[in-house]
């Protein structure tokens, strides 16, 4: 009888609980406004110096009815982002909704004054910022950047969201950085950042994304040429298809590459002494040429492909090492073959790194001269 009593009592006490909870905090969607872009910025004001640029979608009764796209802005100084975001929230009678914003855009001063341990703190802790959002560097600012409206934008999505997102676009010379990735190099410190670099070309107002900003902790960052862009894309994994100016023994012809495979490790000879080892395989066809071509001269277009490709590539990550930075993410293969207690610190690394023997060969795989009727 007394277990009985116990269970009523509890029982009842659940129900009372539950009426006396209070239910979810809901707001109807018409008292929300989405934000689609954020703009990290360095202000004037020596007191307040990050500046935030919000890029706000304006309701709309159909896309189908809006000729062209509709966006308003709020802008604000702060001594923290987190202020210039508490301020701008007075300036609209809505919830500010950042769950749709899919880009985030740095300006470009605001990087190199190395403010990227600070920005990551806020969008880190704020639950309501994604972490596939795409993060970039604007040109010369991001206010700029996300206030630009090219011509023939769409009114449902944002046409720099088709840069980013896979579905547009495909070309080596655009780096894809999620926040995530952002997030999980600086914290790791054994790899180094690309962010994708953001212009606008004011002649014909389009964007221009082909060039990449290199960033270490502690060191000046880094711009990376369209070339060395494209060549990080292929070395990374990050892209499948790529083309390839060819310009050997005579011969001036376009590589389309259409198909990309690398494969790169740390060979390790002793404690303070690697190699560096990466073998890429490229497959593909002629895309153009300067003379005609033939198929039974194949194998001489090969050796050519091979030999220019192995020079920019061996260039470009020499360069690296020289420079001490590192994009490929060979400190985190290291790291994951050395046990903690025999591992090199991350100064001695960086030092074994610059002076490490660099391995590369390509496997050429062009299989045909086009087609040409």
């Amino acid at each position: 009888m007394n277990f009985l009593l116990k269970i009523k009592g509890t029982l009842l006490l659940v129900i009372l609980g539950s009426v006396l909870l209070s239910g979810c905090a809901f707001k109807d969607i018409d008292k929300s406004v989405f934000v689609a872009m954020i703009a990290l910025d360095v202000s004037d004001d020596e007191e307040k110096p990050y500046k935030v640029t919000l890029k706000l979608y304006e309701p709309t009764g159909s896309f189908r009815e809006a000729t062209e796209p509709q966006y308003s802005y709020l802008s604000e100084n702060g001594e923290t982002l987190s202020e210039a975001i508490r301020m701008m929230e007075s300036y609209s009678d809505k919830e500010l909704e950042f769950g749709h914003s899919k880009l985030i855009v740095l300006g470009e001063e605001l990087v190199k004054n190395e403010k990227n341990k600070e920005i990551l703190d806020f969008l880190i802790r704020r639950p309501d910022i994604q972490m596939i959002s795409w993060i970039t560097v604007g040109r010369p600012n991001a206010e700029e950047i996300i206030k630009m409206i090219p011509q023939g934008e769409s009114a449902a999505y944002p046409e720099l969201f088709n840069y980013f997102d896979g579905n547009g676009t495909t070309t080596p010379y655009i780096v894809t950085t999620h926040l995530f990735e952002f997030r999980r190099n600086i914290k790791e410190g054994w790899i180094d950042s690309v962010l994708p670099i953001i212009e606008i070309n004011n002649e014909d107002q389009h964007f221009e994304i082909n060039k990449s900003l290199l960033l270490s902790a502690n060191k000046e960052p880094y711009e990376l040429d369209s070339l060395n862009t494209s060549i990080y894309n292929m070395l990374s994994r990050s892209v499948k298809h790529a083309n390839l100016l060819i310009k050997e023994d005579g011969d001036h012809f376009i590589a389309n590459i259409d198909t990309v495979k690398s494969k790169y490790n740390v060979k390790i000879n002793n404690p303070s002494e690697i190699e560096l080892d990466i073998k890429i395989s490229l497959y593909g066809s002629v895309a153009e040429s300067h003379k005609p071509m033939i198929n039974k001269d194949l194998k001489k277009y090969n050796e050519e492909l091979k030999k220019e490709t192995e020079e920019k590539f061996t260039t470009f990550i020499s360069e690296m090492k020289k420079n001490g930075y590192d994009p490929l993410g060979f400190g985190i293969d290291y790291k994951a073959k050395v046990l903690h207690n025999r591992r090199m610190s991350k100064e001695e690394w960086k030092e074994a790194y610059k002076n490490a023997k660099l391995n590369l060969t390509v496997k050429p795989g062009i299989k045909s001269t086009g087609s040409i009727q």
